[in-house]
C-alpha cells in the first residue's frame, strides 16, 4: 500500500536546503509520527 501525503513544512531558519535534504527530514518526521501513533494504538489494544 502506498500513502501519499501533501505536506507543507516551514523551516524555522532560512538556510538553503536541497530538495533531497527536505525529503529526508520530512520522511524522518513522518516516520516518527507513524511510530508514535502505532505504539499508542498497540498500547490501547493491549489494555
Amino acid at each position: 500500500m502506498e500513502v501519499v501525503y501533501n505536506v507543507k513544512y516551514k523551516f524555522k531558519n532560512n538556510e538553503n536546503i536541497s530538495g533531497e535534504e527536505i525529503k529526508h527530514l520530512i520522511n524522518k518526521k513522518l516516520l516518527n509520527i507513524i511510530i508514535k501513533l502505532e505504539s499508542q494504538e498497540l498500547g490501547l489494544n493491549n489494555s
